[in-house]
């Protein structure tokens, strides 16, 4: 028979363990939940329309940026949340000032995008399947312009000071290379005022060409320009002859020539490539003015039929984009 002593003692011990089980219960609950609580100030962090997230470690509490170590074990806690959330890409910014986090991210399975000035872009591909993130800036574009004078009709030329065509003493239309953000109609004309001072107005792109070195592709258009207008009222009413201005640092002499004198050049017609680029050329200016070259006869193969630019509007989304298209012949 159980005394009066061992049944409180056994009362007591069941409600110890009932309590045990629940508070066991409860640990597991808050364990949970903290496991699952973002390390990172929701306001850092920027989701995308592809299921992505992004960090820039310059937005972090200041704590974060001082501690290695907890941005290290905040990071790797963040990756293990977004796999729960099924996110797929991630993309840390790292500015130079704090290029310290990168073996940090780097032992967390991120590997570099890409770089610009000021910043470098890692990536991490969360789930199991081959990585669907886009390659990194792969693309340069390149401008070149044919510009003939109003009267004569002939072809603006530079000499450089520098680099392959100086080394063979080439002369070349005025060319070099797009800002980023900055669109072509735009990129053509201000090469062409930086080396040679002449201000000119985009017409329309002639044609262009594309080539690959090294995982990279560079884009070259060539480019319509006319002479802005008040060079010819200059030249009709003051007998003034347009002034060309090389640029000191790159360009050693700018000049007119005849445009089948440029054509004529042995480097250029050793190559297939830029004989067919300059037959192009060539039809265009006669179309621009029939004095530019000793062929009398005009085609409308090219003038009237090259790429103009427009800008628009883009409707559902803040700014402009600049659209390229076939203009026809009028």
């Amino acid at each position: 028979r159980i005394s009066r002593r061992n049944m409180n003692a056994m009362w007591t011990a069941s409600k110890i363990a009932a309590t045990m089980v629940v508070a066991s219960s409860s640990l597991v609950v808050v364990h949970c939940e903290e496991s699952s609580i973002m390390p990172f100030p929701e306001d850092c962090i920027v989701t995308d329309t592809y299921n992505g997230v992004s960090i820039d470690i310059s937005t972090l509490p200041e704590h974060l940026i001082q501690d290695e170590i907890l941005f290290g074990e905040h990071l790797s806690k963040a990756i293990e949340i977004w796999k729960q959330q099924d996110k797929r890409g991630v993309w840390l910014t790292v500015p130079t000032t704090h290029s310290h986090f990168i073996p940090i991210a780097t032992k967390l399975d991120f590997d570099f995008q890409y770089a610009e000035k000021g910043k470098v872009i890692l990536t991490t591909w969360l789930p199991s399947t081959p990585s669907r993130l886009p390659f990194g800036p792969t693309h340069q574009i390149g401008v070149g312009a044919l510009v003939l004078h109003p009267i004569s009709g002939k072809m603006l030329v530079v000499q450089e000071k520098s680099g392959p065509a100086a080394a063979r003493k080439l002369w070349k239309m005025p060319t070099g290379l797009a800002d980023p953000g900055e669109d072509i109609l735009d990129a053509v004309v201000r090469e062409v005022k930086e080396e040679t001072g002449l201000d000119c107005i985009f017409d329309q792109i002639l044609c262009f060409r594309q080539a690959h070195y090294s995982r990279k592709s560079d884009m070259f258009f060539v480019c319509q320009l006319t002479v802005a207008p008040r060079y010819l009222q200059e030249l009709q009413e003051e007998g003034k002859e347009i002034e060309l201005c090389p640029q000191e640092e790159e360009i050693a002499h700018a000049k007119w020539v005849d445009v089948d004198e440029y054509f004529s050049q042995p480097l250029w017609l050793s190559s297939p490539l830029y004989t067919k680029m300059n037959e192009a050329l060539q039809e265009a200016a006669r179309n621009i003015h029939p004095a530019a070259t000793e062929t009398d006869e005009r085609t409308d193969t090219i003038s009237g039929y090259g790429f103009v630019g427009k800008r628009l509007p883009i409707g559902f989304n803040p700014g402009h984009n600049t659209f390229y298209f076939v203009r026809k012949n009028e």
